[in-house]
């Protein structure tokens, strides 16, 4: 039987009757826009994430984005820098020029493949006033390092924890070590809706209210403008949907840390497979299972041939894109082995521990050509 990536339909039956006791609620509501499930996903989602506040957006990339202009530290044609790492998906770049910074791209540590404090640190100059570390793969990067770090230069710290929906460090939360976190929802998300929606989240309480303002074009009066914003607002059908769900995130974070324990346990035998280091002090949520294989290619086509659906998350470094690419960017040469390697295996919460084993036995078999 082929096993799929990721089949969301297998989520959707186990919790089925509540969300459409949600989806109900809303439509005979008559409101639809920045309504009541808005505020109590809000105020549920900052008690889970630990923080003091969190704020509905449309989508992750734009939570990033107006997390930096509501901190103040990207201003439009300043050339203000902003440095993330290069291997995570492009919109976290995207999302530093939309809010009017120049991305500046680091290197990622070969052990867990978030980014590196070294490289960070290499890649400031006196433009640079934010660093961007992405909770990569459900991991967390090395906060109380880069948080160090940004303190010694004056910068600020906005995280990107779209791939961490309930990860912890140190028992904090992401947006409780720097000054906000961004989350998407897309549905492939650990905790998606039914279409885009993000929020920041963040323990400063003006921080949040002046993305509220800006989210809603700008205006905290109807029509009447303070600032630059935009049109960016999680609707009541999504905040219904992912209130239901985030009842299930932390038992469904906790299957997909059994299934990457068998994954490791079967997959220890394979002497040229690489698996990113798992912290002690983490608590890693597993968004993907991430392998890396000097023959990627040869094994990628092995598993489709048995029924087997991978990804690469990502084939394509940032640093090396025509749209983000600087004149004189220096080689990044963990990141671009990496790139060359690395390989998604199915992993959800709702995979059967046979799937994973099939996947399993399926590599240990593998032999390149």
């Amino acid at each position: 039987m082929p096993i799929s990536f990721l089949d969301l339909t297998r989520q959707n039956s186990e919790i089925e009757a509540e969300t459409s006791v949600a989806l109900g609620r809303v439509y005979t509501s008559g409101q639809y826009i920045l309504g009541p499930e808005v505020v109590a996903f809000e105020e549920a989602w900052s008690r889970f994430c630990q923080v003091d506040g969190a704020v509905g957006v449309a989508s992750g990339t734009d939570a990033l984005s107006l997390a930096l202009v509501a901190s103040g530290t990207v201003r439009k044609g300043a050339g203000d820098e902003v440095i993330v790492p290069t291997l995570t998906a492009p919109y976290t770049a995207l999302a530093v020029l939309n809010a009017g910074g120049v991305p500046v791209f680091a290197d990622v540590d070969p052990a867990t493949y978030t980014i590196d404090c070294k490289s960070i640190e290499i890649s400031i100059t006196s433009r640079t006033r934010a660093i961007v570390p992405v909770h990569l793969y459900g991991q967390m990067a090395d906060m109380p390092a880069v948080c160090a770090l940004a303190d010694q230069h004056g910068l600020t710290v906005i995280e990107d924890a779209a791939q961490a929906h309930g990860a912890r460090l140190n028992n904090r939360s992401p947006g409780a070590f720097g000054l906000a976190a961004a989350y998407s929802f897309y549905p492939t998300k650990n905790l998606g809706g039914f279409g885009d929606g993000g929020a920041v989240v963040s323990t400063d309480k003006a921080l949040i209210e002046r993305i509220k303002v800006l989210r809603q074009g700008g205006h905290a009066e109807a029509l009447k403008g303070q600032l630059e914003g935009r049109n960016s607002r999680l609707d009541e059908l999504q905040a219904a949907l992912l209130g239901v769900k985030l009842k299930y995130l932390n038992d469904w974070n906790q299957r997909r840390r059994k299934l990457a324990a068998l994954y490791d346990e079967m997959l220890a035998p394979v002497a040229k497979l690489r698996r990113p280091d798992v912290r002690q002090s983490d608590s890693h949520v597993f968004h993907l299972y991430v392998v890396a294989h000097p023959n990627r290619e040869a094994l990628q086509a092995h598993l489709a041939t048995r029924g087997i659906e991978t990804m690469i998350h990502y084939p394509y470094l940032l640093h090396q894109q025509s749209l983000f690419r600087q004149t004189g960017q220096q080689p990044l040469p963990v990141a671009e082995n990496l790139a060359d390697s690395i390989l998604s295996l199915p992993l959800y919460p709702h995979l059967g521990e046979g799937e994973v084993s099939e996947v399993a036995r399926a590599i240990v078999e593998f032999e390149p050509a």
